[in-house]
């Protein structure tokens, strides 16, 4: 491995926290919190700036930033978040400099340099080198203040620095600066710290390069297939599924290393896999494989982490172990995936990966039963889930993933229809989850689920954000995470959520269909086309059809959005109303009314309760051509049940775009142009985003000059170029 592979030119970030080794000193308790508390919000505001947390040197944070901009976002962000906790303040130094990058440390000239300038900053100030000012842009949001030159002890040129001055940095004066440099000089012992880190990390760098050949130089990520069930009993065999399902899950408490979910390793089964091929389809760079065997009251479990490509073992372990001791095995399993992978876990990681779920192995095993019939995605056996949890919490009250599978089975239970009440029941299982664990990210996660099903898409996002932040790659929170931004129109956040949701599930065809679909809300059509071909290549599903119509639509290619229609019936066989509703909502935007109408009446056949389906849009756009036909009688029948059903619906769902759009056309159906525009306004502040449902729509084809849509439009050409430059701010379209 040559030492320029890990050179780079980066932004290093340095905090720590003002007086605490003072604090320690008084109540070592309450210094402690402070610290966990710090490193929380550190690696949520950083994590969300694209920062890389390095290490946590005791009081203090060492990170990496692509940008400047980004850097300073964070700093900011962070000093406004600890205003409200009291004895928290914190200094931070940025500097910008070629440093070297090896077994997840960094060090060099930058990295010292970086903390002899937070060292001499006063409480909540941030200090930024002449470099780093430098590589801000001509117009920028950010204000700084020249203090001067300075000389640094052991720093061979006096070096400019400059303060922050934005809300709510403290402002350092020069003489405050001298005076902490004349402090460092005769208490440099924290500095001397800093160096002799460094040192050891040089001497190690030097060793890996002339004598360590084995160090890993791929990207971090991995598949780990289902485990082998080896027991004669078939009965045990959910405890092989429980099993790979928890090791999946402890490994993505990892931020660094990319693992795949459960549901896209499941296809791939049996002794002798194509594991090259594995590993190509799913995009990881390592594979592990595993089988258990029950052995009387105990158990062996062996695992294999694969290099596919190379064809040769990384590691491989055998587990003979009480069963009790179950949860050990899979925290070491993920521990030792990290250490070949050189993930460096953080304290809060090991944290994580150390938790006990249960004292109880029969409370564990009724839970595993319980998750497998939950992932059936039935009624009954919904049911039946919730009664295993039950009986799981009565064995072990202090079982709080037990509560999180009855909040989501509780949840899970109104999606068939059986009503509000159950979601009263969800949350209070998810509290008693959180009471009993406050770190536990699948029960913020299903309390996310709950807020989002009654409505309250705030509140969900909230928790969706706080389940993500303790496990960056827990992909049930990404996905619903990724669906609230979309929702709410906050597509940039969606996107770069939805594009990661692809890579750790790339068998599931939902995230490239609604990745697709933000471009095309963009007007990136290149991008729209290939992300939705991608998820048509997974699964046929109509709606991605239908946006590749729309893509189409927009390009003016009218015919060959039309061709679509024909294939979402051909090809799918479709034998339930959504083909249908596809194929005639493409023809209905192409302004065919004749064949939108053949396929959108069948879609009513095929739907027998549609008249109670508030998000079923064929009445809409039936509405609108029984009227241009002059079927006054049969289009005044769908605009008043289609009107009523989303009136009902908006008491409880006010913050749904989708029912106030729909309200909308319904609207101009009748010829009400300004109660359409009042919706279409609340529309726009709820989420939506996409004025190809405007501009191509026939239902407000001779409206588009009426003044309120014209400003409206106006507003969501403003929003699309807001978003565009925020992707292009973000490098994430060089991250698809």
């Amino acid at each position: 491995m040559s030492q320029d592979h890990n050179r780079k030119q980066s932004v290093v970030f340095f905090s720590d926290i003002v007086g605490y080794t003072r604090l320690m000193g008084k109540d070592e308790d309450h210094a402690f919190d402070l610290m966990k508390k710090n490193l929380e919000i550190h690696t949520e505001i950083l994590g969300s700036y694209r920062g890389n947390i390095i290490k946590e040197l005791g009081d203090g944070i060492l990170a990496t930033f692509e940008t400047v901009p980004e850097a300073l976002e964070a700093s900011i962000e962070i000093h406004k978040r600890l205003q409200s906790i009291p004895d928290m303040q914190i200094r931070i130094g940025l500097h910008c400099g070629e440093i070297i990058f090896d077994h997840g440390d960094v060090f060099g000239d930058a990295v010292n340099l970086t903390a002899r300038i937070q060292g001499i900053g006063v409480p909540s100030c941030i200090l930024i080198s002449e470099k780093a000012r430098e590589q801000l842009p001509f117009k920028t949001d950010f204000n700084t203040q020249k203090l001067g030159m300075f000389r640094l002890k052991n720093v061979e040129h006096p070096v400019q620095l400059h303060a922050v001055t934005n809300p709510p940095c403290a402002i350092p004066k020069r003489s405050q600066i001298l005076d902490n440099i004349h402090f460092q000089e005769k208490n440099p012992w924290k500095f001397w710290a800093v160096l002799s880190v460094s040192f050891i990390l040089l001497t190690y760098l030097i060793y890996s390069i002339l004598w360590n050949t084995s160090v890993w130089e791929k990207d971090k990520s991995v598949a780990i297939l289902p485990f082998t069930n080896l027991s004669n009993n078939s009965e045990q065999e959910f405890f092989s599924e429980g099993l790979t399902a928890d090791v999946i899950t402890q490994v993505s408490k990892i931020g660094s290393i990319k693992v795949i979910t459960k549901d896209a390793v499941e296809p791939f089964r049996g002794p002798d896999l194509p594991l090259d091929s594995i590993a190509n389809t799913l995009g990881v760079s390592t594979i592990l494989k595993g089988n258990i065997r029950w052995i009387g009251d105990k158990i062996r479990i062996n695992v294999q982490l694969i290099d596919p490509s190379e064809n040769k073992n990384l590691w491989a372990e055998t587990y003979n172990r009480e069963v009790s001791d179950i949860f050990e095995i899979q925290a070491e399993i993920a521990s030792e995936i990290a250490r070949v992978l050189n993930s460096n876990l953080s304290a809060a990681e090991k944290d994580q990966l150390n938790k006990a779920q249960t004292s109880s192995f029969d409370a564990y095993e009724l839970y595993l039963k319980g998750r497998e019939l939950y992932s059936l995605y039935r009624k009954q056996t919904t049911l039946e889930a919730a009664e295993l949890f039950k009986e799981a919490v009565r064995i072990d009250p202090e079982y709080a993933l037990a509560y999180t599978g009855l909040a989501n089975a509780y949840a899970q239970y109104l999606y068939f229809g059986e009503g509000d009440q159950w979601l009263d029941s969800s949350m209070e299982a998810s509290a008693k989850a959180l009471a009993i664990d406050p770190y536990l990210a699948e029960a913020f996660t299903a309390q996310g689920s709950a807020y989002y099903y009654k409505g309250q898409n705030e509140y969900a996002k909230i928790s969706f954000e706080k389940a993500l932040v303790l496990n960056p790659n827990l992909s049930t929170a990404m996905g619903n995470l990724a669906t609230v931004y979309f929702i709410s129109g906050d597509l940039a956040k969606s996107l770069k959520l939805q594009s990661k949701s692809a890579t750790l599930n790339p068998t599931n065809h939902l995230p490239y269909q609604i990745t697709g679909w933000i471009y095309r809300v963009l007007d990136q059509f290149n991008e729209a086309h290939n992300w939705i071909d991608q998820s048509i290549e997974i699964q046929k599903d109509p709606l991605s059809y239908e946006q590749k119509a729309f893509t189409y639509f927009e390009q003016n290619k009218i015919q060959e959005g039309i061709e679509l229609a024909n294939q979402v019936i051909l090809v799918n066989n479709d034998t339930t109303s959504l083909g249908f509703v596809a194929a005639g909502t493409i023809h209905f935007f192409a302004g065919d009314f004749e064949k939108a109408a053949f396929y959108l009446e069948e879609s009513l056949r095929k739907k027998p309760d549609y008249e109670s389906d508030e998000y079923f849009i064929s009445p809409v756009y039936l509405s609108y051509i029984y009227k241009t036909l002059g079927k006054t009688k049969e289009a005044n029948v769908l605009l008043d049940k289609a009107i009523s059903i989303r009136k009902e619906t908006l008491e409880d769902f006010k913050e749904d775009f989708n029912l106030w759009l729909d309200l909308a056309q319904l609207e101009a159906v009748r010829g009400n142009i300004n109660q359409a525009s009042t919706y279409l306004k609340e529309a726009y502040n709820r989420g939506f985003r996409d004025d190809f449902q405007l501009v191509n729509n026939p239902i407000f084809k001779n409206y588009l000059s009426h003044q309120p849509i014209r400003s409206l439009l106006s507003e969501l050409q403003k929003k699309r170029m807001e978003m565009n430059q925020e992707l292009q701010t973000s490098d994430l379209l060089r991250n698809k």
